[in-house]
């Protein structure tokens, strides 16, 4: 009887052991993380199609230095392909029914992306704070999340392959990256979008930079 009940105590014990084990596990970020909807950074325009189906509307716009066509969707997501690559380089989604990975979401707590995404420090931009997150051997694929200031908690999501500043704009050029290519801005036929809702900027605005 007593040697029975030793061995469920120690089977116990190991079960809690290996318990806390994955629950204080460090979170780290996955391919997973820089896709959308089944569609990944760098997929092509037709890989898109393919899985998001038809758009409402689309429209050629300049993004951070770089000339994109955005497909806007009726569920208010929005997907830009690079026009130089025709790759895909930018998720836009809508917060209020987007759900991630491990059940991310609007309103995810701080412990709770910790433990998804793992720890890394807030970033102060322009009056919000930021976790970013960089995709394993694509450092320049990121995955932003917008957080509270006081609790931490999720407040808006991004995943873009554009450069987040004109140093990474710079960097990207220098490494001949094909969508970094002089003389998009001056395109007089692509419309100029200055969109600050879901990405940091620059304290000072300017085209090719976060600001657009």
């Amino acid at each position: 009887m007593v040697k029975n009940m030793r061995r469920v105590l120690s089977f116990s014990l190991l079960l809690l052991c290996l318990w806390s084990t994955v629950c204080l596990a460090a979170g780290k970020v996955v391919d997973e993380d820089f896709s959308c909807k089944g569609v990944m950074l760098g997929d092509s325009e037709s890989v898109l199609q393919a899985k998001w189906g038809e758009a409402l509307y689309d429209k050629t716009v300049i993004k951070q230095g770089v000339k994109v066509k955005t497909y806007v969707y009726k569920d208010r997501s929005e997907a830009s392909v690079a026009v130089r690559t025709g790759k895909v380089v930018d998720f836009t989604v809508d917060m209020e029914t987007y759900v991630a990975r491990r059940n991310v979401r609007q309103g995810a707590t701080k412990f709770w992306l910790e433990k998804i995404y793992g720890k890394t420090p807030r970033k102060f931009v322009d009056g919000d704070y930021y976790l970013i997150y960089s995709r394993e051997k694509h450092p320049h694929q990121h995955l932003l999340l917008k957080v509270d200031s006081e609790d931490g908690h999720l407040l808006d999501l991004h995943i873009t392959n554009l450069p987040l500043d004109e140093a990474e704009q710079t960097a990207m050029a220098e490494e001949g990256d094909p969508m970094m290519t002089p003389g998009d801005i001056d395109d007089d036929n692509v419309h100029m979008e200055i969109d600050l809702s879901n990405l940091p900027q620059d304290k000072e605005v300017r085209v090719g930079g976060l600001g657009r």
